[in-house]
């Protein structure tokens, strides 16, 4: 389903989102909805709210710490207090 906004300004603050799940609000406040932009030039995974360089560079820094999924997986056990 399409849904056209003919609000100039409101479309504006659609185009301008970034970032995952921005809530959509009626006038009474009643959650209507989320909208998830869509990919942009230069930023291939919106949701994450971040560019493709900012990730490169990321994903480049010899600082940046790589974890597996069982060692967060192990850390959330432990947090939770299991072992």
């Amino acid at each position: 389903m399409t849904l056209t906004i003919p609000d100039r300004t409101i479309a504006a603050t659609f185009a301008a989102a970034t970032g995952t799940g921005l809530e959509v609000r009626g006038p009474d406040g009643q959650l209507l909805g989320r909208f998830h932009p869509a990919p942009r030039p230069g930023m291939s995974f919106p949701e994450l709210g971040i560019t493709d360089d900012e990730l490169d560079r990321e994903i480049a820094d010899p600082n940046t710490q790589w974890v597996t999924a069982e060692v967060v997986n192990a850390r959330m056990r432990e947090l939770r207090g299991q072992k």
